[in-house]
This record gives structure tokens, C-alpha cells and sequence, in this order.
């Protein structure tokens, strides 16, 4: 049996005239003649008593044919809807990386609510994870996007977009001497001990902390590497030591920390969007488009 054959059956049924079925369906009466024989053919049974003399009626097997070609159809309908919905990335679902800055400047919240008014349909999942590994995840297709912080170096499967600039405030116990200083210079910060978030690898905050002590003429101590920025600040409360953090870390609000900008050297830390190089799923193409119209 054939698409075209059920649908020929299901019109004919309901008009009971092959004339007008044939121009609801836009074909000729001799091409729905043909698809009727055929399926009756197929099927072993006759569908229709016609004849030149009587109207067309359902025979009994034709009544209960029917009730099972509408099911049939509506489920071909619904299965079109969804296939054409599907490639337009309106349904389906999206994992979604990101590092824990990226959520408190707005950014995830922000991009995720601009996509779902476009596909309200798709399911959301949402991944907090370190910069590295959200890299790893995407490569091997366990994670579809990510929100990371810039590195020097990114794998070639790998389409980067930038997406915002965060300015880099050195963070320190509220009350620590370099509080009161009115203006904050690289060369105050040499004698401290920074805590830093680091992953084994020479891009990220290294670099950063590296730049500031070649700005202040000094070498950096740095007095623990931890997973991410809320490690850096909770640690700094607790009189730990100091960190180097963007300024969105301020959305916090942890008590016992001051945030402070350095007078002399302009640090930024670059939010940026991550999807494999080739990627043919229309869901992620969709997020990829709601995030350029941000």
C-alpha cells in the first residue's frame, strides 16, 4: 500500500463521488480510479460498490478499512509536522555547557530564555563545567554547545565566537591593608599569594596572573590552583589568599571580599561560545542564530 492510495481512499470515502474526490485531490478521476483499484488489488477486497446505476458506496470492509486509514493518516500527518519542525530546530533537544562566571553576569540565562521564545518545544539541559572539559564534551558530541572563558589556543574542531569582554578586579579580604589605598597599582599586589583556577595547562588565568606581575615587575606566588572562580572567592573570605577575578564574581556577593580594579594594567577575561565545526543538527544551528540576534 501506498501514501498516495490511502489518501485517494480516505476522499473518495468521504465525498462518495470519484468526480469530486479527483478535484480535491487535484488529480484525475482516472488517476484515483487507479490507486483505488490497486489498493483493492493489494488488499484482496473490495472497498466501493459502484456501479453506473447506483451511487458509490463503502462496502463492509471498505467501513472498517477506514477507520484504520484515518488513524494512518493522522499519524502520517503528525509524523510530517514534526519531521518538518525537527529540521526548522523547533523540536528536539540541546546540552548546554557552561562555566560558572558566564551564569553570573547573565549570559546562559540571558541566551537560554531568547532561544526557548523561538523553540519552546526543544529540551534544555544545562551543564556547569570547567573550560577544558566543556572542549572535550563537545568534541566527543556528549555536550552540543558551551560558554567558556577565552583561551590562547582552541582545537580545530572547535568554531569559537566571541561574546563579551569581563574586566579582571583583584580580589581581597575586606580588610586587608590595600583596601584603603585609593589607587591600586600592579607593583602593590608583589608580595601576595594569589589562588587561582587552573587545569593543568599554560592558557586561562596563568597567563593573566603572569601579565600582572610582568606589569608590577614581579614574580607571582600563586598559593593554590582550584577548579573555579567560586573556589577563588570563598577562599579569599576565608583570608586564604588573594585572586584575580572578573567582575561579574561581584553578583556573589560574599561576605568579607572586595573587589578592587588595578590602575595600571587593563586585564579582561573573554566569554566565548563554543559548537564543533561541523554541526548539522538544526537544533544547534537554531541556538547558534538566537545568539547572534542578542
Amino acid at each position: 500500500m501506498e501514501l498516495q492510495q490511502l489518501r485517494s481512499f480516505k476522499i473518495v470515502a468521504e465525498e462518495l463521488h470519484f468526480a469530486r474526490a479527483a478535484d480535491r485531490l487535484g488529480a484525475t478521476q482516472s488517476t484515483v480510479s487507479r490507486n483505488i483499484l490497486a489498493l483493492e488489488s493489494s488488499l484482496g477486497v473490495r472497498l466501493f460498490n459502484r456501479s453506473k446505476r447506483s451511487a458509490v458506496t463503502l462496502t463492509s470492509a471498505g467501513e472498517l478499512f477506514l477507520s484504520e486509514v484515518l488513524l494512518i493518516l493522522r499519524q502520517c500527518d503528525r509524523a510530517e509536522t514534526i519531521g518538518r519542525r525537527a529540521g526548522r530546530g523547533e523540536i528536539g533537544r540541546i546540552e548546554i555547557g557552561f562555566v560558572a562566571s558566564a551564569a553570573l553576569n547573565g549570559t546562559v540565562s540571558q541566551s537560554v530564555r531568547k532561544f526557548r521564545s523561538m523553540a519552546p518545544s526543544v529540551e534544555i539541559t544545562l551543564r556547569e563545567m570547567e573550560t577544558p572539559r566543556q572542549m572535550n564534551e563537545i568534541i566527543t558530541g556528549r555536550l552540543d554547545v558551551g560558554f567558556i572563558r577565552a583561551r590562547d589556543h582552541y582545537p580545530v574542531e572547535l568554531k569559537v565566537i566571541p561574546i563579551n569582554r569581563d574586566p579582571l578586579l583583584i580580589a581581597m579580604h575586606s580588610d586587608h591593608p590595600l583596601v584603603e589605598k585609593k589607587n591600586i597599582q600592579a607593583r602593590d599586589l608583589a608580595k601576595l599569594e594569589f589562588i587561582i583556577p587552573y587545569f593543568g595547562d599554560e592558557s586561562g588565568f596563568i597567563g593573566q596572573i603572569q601579565d600582572l606581575g610582568r606589569a608590577g615587575g614581579f614574580s607571582p606566588r600563586v598559593s593554590a590552583s582550584v577548579r573555579d572562580f567560586l573556589t577563588v572567592i570563598t577562599s579569599v573570605s576565608a583570608g586564604l589568599g588573594f585572586g584575580l577575578v572578573p567582575a561579574s564574581i561581584a553578583n556573589l556577593a560574599i561576605p568579607g571580599v572586595t573587589l578592587r580594579p588595578i590602575d595600571d594594567i587593563e586585564l579582561t577575561s573573554n566569554l566565548v561560545f563554543v559548537l564543533r565545526h561541523v554541526e548539522a543538527s538544526p537544533v544547534i544551528q537554531m541556538f547558534r542564530r538566537s545568539m547572534i540576534s542578542l
